[in-house]
């Protein structure tokens, strides 16, 4: 016994060395599988590197984009996709280049890619609904708001885009009105939401209340500086309610602007014309012929229509 006892320990040493070197080996064998399998079915996992290159040349495509060079930022967008297909940000502003450049399919179905890699996204629902709702059709690009509604209750978006369905039949314009206001009850707003309820005032005849939603507006922005879309809604706002003085006062404020456009000379012309200060609209147009060269045959051609009557010309040769 003396003599087994060590003998017996000894292999039974070395069965447990074979037991564990075989699950060594077995587990290296799995390791390996499971890298593999990795490598082959986990398409989702992108190299950082690559992630970063894509999203720096899904930027430089926007720059490109802002500035009009569509070729260039298509370009960019389309390596960023090859850089990291299963980002969702570089299909999406792929989609609005190619929607500039008048790619309406295309751009719809890279929206759509870019909502599916989304995990459908409420913002991407509604921005593929806008691209439908830009190319004609109306029906689709409401499912896609009532889509993103569905998701998110309070999503300001999909109701500003349900209001601008509905404004284009006239016969709708309060309840478009209505989804504005929704809209501009959300957290945070939409942008240009508040402008949009001003229209919907217009359409609905009520110019007081459009003209004070411009004001509000306005407040946002330096004097100097006013934008000319909201100049030209609030000063036909006051032509219409018949305030002629406060539109012309308005106006001659921004003449002296580099923001002054040759609508506003027009607008300003109309003000003078209805409160019958025709001398004075005649000189608006005349000087703005003489401002803008390219409007001159259009600005003389109105400024010829305006004749001022006989007293009127009788009682300023007096003066």
């Amino acid at each position: 016994m003396q003599f087994t006892n060590p003998v017996q320990r000894t292999l039974k040493r070395c069965r447990i060395i074979a037991i564990v070197l075989g699950f060594g080996i077995l587990s290296c064998q799995n390791g390996c599988t499971t890298f593999s399998g990795l490598t082959n079915t986990s398409p989702h996992l992108s190299f950082k590197n690559d992630a970063r290159e894509a999203r720096a040349l899904t930027r430089e495509g926007n720059l490109h984009c802002q500035s009009g060079e569509l070729q260039n930022a298509e370009i960019n967008q389309r390596k960023a996709i090859k850089k990291n297909p299963f980002d969702p940000w570089p299909h999406e502003r792929l989609a609005q280049t190619l929607f500039k450049g008048g790619q309406t399919q295309e751009a719809i179905d890279q929206m759509t890619s870019a909502v599916e890699l989304s995990d459908y996204d409420p913002r991407l629902i509604v921005e593929l609904g806008n691209l439908y709702f830009d190319s004609g059709n109306k029906l689709t690009a409401a499912d896609q708001a009532k889509q993103a509604l569905q998701r998110e209750h309070r999503c300001g978006p999909a109701l500003l885009l349900l209001g601008r369905i509905a404004l284009v039949d006239q016969d709708r314009t309060n309840e478009a009105l209505r989804l504005f206001q929704r809209a501009a009850a959300c957290t945070p707003p939409p942008p240009g939401i508040q402008l949009k309820i001003a229209e919907a005032y217009q359409l609905k005849g009520d110019w007081r209340l459009a003209n004070n939603t411009i004001d509000s507006i306005l407040l946002e922005f330096p004097v100097e500086n006013y934008p000319e879309n909201l100049v030209i809604i609030k000063a036909e706002g006051l032509i219409e309610m018949n305030q002629p003085f406060a539109a012309e006062n308005f106006l001659l404020e921004r003449q002296t602007s580099e923001n002054f456009t040759p609508s506003m000379v027009l607008l300003l012309a109309k003000a003078q014309k209805k409160s019958e200060s025709f001398g004075d609209a005649r000189n608006t147009l005349a000087a703005g012929a003489k401002t803008f060269p390219s409007y001159r045959d259009y600005f003389l051609e109105i400024r010829s229509k305006i004749q001022i009557p006989a007293v009127t010309e009788q009682m300023a040769q007096k003066k």
